[in-house]
């Protein structure tokens, strides 16, 4: 028996920008009307750093002294003859902010800026007609920049907290005869802390066929062209909240867990074949899936965390490769062996289960302004038409759209996919021209059967295409090549 254990210790300093364009927003603060020192006509509720409140130095979340990070490992040989073999591993490890994610930071003020200006007046001839302040473009960024109505901020909490992961493993390995090798394996994982945005500003539903906004008459009470009139801080406070659209705030309460069985056999190459195949079964679950860049428009209603937890976007719930090579024999025959002798055949297979899908309306129903929460309500028990084809995949009759000031009953990711069958197929053989040169021929052909591994359906229910299949993987293709090597 063997135990490996370790400690790794990673001292975590915050990402800082010398220039201090880092920005905080606190509704407690938008509430009691602090202002920023630092850019005087900042709107109430956004700090920088050298405002009170904000430490000097702050960055993209909190710097940390203590992150360890234990890792534990076992393995165990029951029999004691080097066939069989019991493995099983436990760590923590620690991550931090991927600066990519952050782009977002670019385009908010006093930096940059995305200006929301919808249906202006002057229409494109003249779009800042009737625009407080006027053309807000170019920027020059000084105490005393101006700060645009309706701009998109994308704020970190000052106790950001950063992301680790668990994971954990447990394998049984056996040999049998002298070529075959077997394995059990079961993998397991706990995302904590990764980064999710909560939209902190969004619009209020008000329901009735006419009503009075900040002095202004609006019929129906809710639509779309009253977004920003209806956003929560434009409600509590029409002077400071006209200068905040979507507020999409750094959440770390997102979480993921993946747990698989894995199943493996190998033959190691003998009398020209080898042969390796794997089956997996496993479920990835996570909150609203990774934000891949931390930008206005990707936030989420902070409420509605269970309904957004479902299967990763990259889950697929069971995923099989098989793939051989034969290599053909040294012939006695020196005809035969001039002609046949060291040709490689190579095939994979992969058949692969669905993605998991989400349903949407196409509409903006629940009137939030949330552009990543539209999804439909789902009124059949059986999304799919009795006989799934790529003319129609779903059933448009088993969704409908939701009641105006209501989110869709469907969860996310919740629909399976189609899933997909390859194979692919190769032909090689390296002849010897002379002492370090040789030429190479090479055949392959991908999607060997022509299968057609379809693409997923139309998914927005508002589209005359709902539920159809319009994408499919490549056909088959074929290819050859000669290659010199010398």
């Amino acid at each position: 028996m063997t135990l490996n254990a370790g400690l790794r210790w990673e001292p975590y300093r915050a990402p800082y920008d010398k220039e201090k364009r880092v920005l905080y927003f606190n509704q407690d603060w938008f509430d009691k009307g602090l202002r920023s020192t630092v850019y005087k006509n900042a709107p109430a509720g956004l700090l920088f750093p050298g405002d009170p409140g904000v430490p000097e130095g702050a960055g993209i979340g909190p710097n940390h002294t203590l992150r360890f990070a234990p890792r534990f490992g076992l393995a165990w040989d029951p029999r004691g003859d080097g066939k069989m073999v019991i493995r099983s591993a436990y760590g923590i490890f620690t991550d931090y902010p991927h600066f990519y994610q952050y782009g977002g930071y670019r385009d908010q003020p006093p930096w940059g800026s995305i200006v929301n200006y919808s249906n202006p007046p002057g229409g494109f001839g003249d779009p800042w007609l009737g625009y407080p302040g006027g053309n807000p473009l170019p920027l020059f960024l000084n105490a005393n920049i101006p700060f645009p109505p309706s701009s998109g901020y994308n704020p970190v909490p000052m106790d950001f907290k950063m992301p680790y992961s668990n994971q954990w493993n447990l394998s049984i390995q056996r040999q049998i005869g002298t070529d075959w090798l077997v394995a059990g394996n079961y993998i397991g994982s706990s995302l904590i802390h990764f980064m999710v945005a909560s939209e902190a500003n969004p619009a209020v539903y008000i329901p009735g066929g006419s009503c009075v906004i900040n002095g202004t008459t609006f019929s129906p009470c809710s639509s779309t062209s009253n977004t920003s009139q209806r956003r929560q801080l434009s409600l509590k406070n029409p002077g400071q909240g006209t200068y905040y659209a979507q507020i999409d705030l750094a959440n770390d309460g997102g979480t993921r867990n993946y747990n698989a069985l894995w199943l493996q056999v190998q033959r190691r190459r003998a009398k020209g074949i080898s042969v390796q195949a794997n089956y997996t079964l496993a479920h990835c679950i996570d909150t609203l899936g990774e934000i891949p860049q931390f930008q206005v428009a990707n936030g989420v209603a902070a409420e509605r965390r269970k309904a957004n937890r479902g299967s990763c976007d990259q889950d697929r719930r069971q995923n099989f490769n098989l793939s051989t090579v034969y290599e053909t024999p040294q012939f006695a025959n020196r005809t035969i062996k001039l002609l046949g002798a060291g040709w490689k055949i190579s095939g994979i297979v992969r058949i692969l289960s669905g993605p998991e899908m989400t349903v949407l309306s196409g509409f903006d129903t629940s009137q939030t302004g949330i552009v990543s929460d539209r999804r439909a309500d789902q009124v059949l028990p059986d999304p799919y038409v009795p006989n799934k084809t790529v003319d129609q995949y779903l059933n448009p009759a088993a969704f409908a759209r939701p009641a105006n000031g209501a989110y869709g009953n469907l969860g996310r990711n919740n629909i399976l996919g189609p899933g997909s069958v390859r194979i692919d197929m190769g032909l090689t053989r390296a002849f010897r021209i002379r002492e370090g040169q040789s030429v190479e021929f090479r055949a392959e052909a991908f999607n060997v059967p022509n299968h057609l591994n379809p693409g997923t359906p139309n998914l927005t229910l508002s589209n005359s295409t709902f539920g159809r299949i319009l994408t499919a993987d490549d056909p088959r293709i074929m290819q050859m090549a000669l290659k010199y090597v010398f």
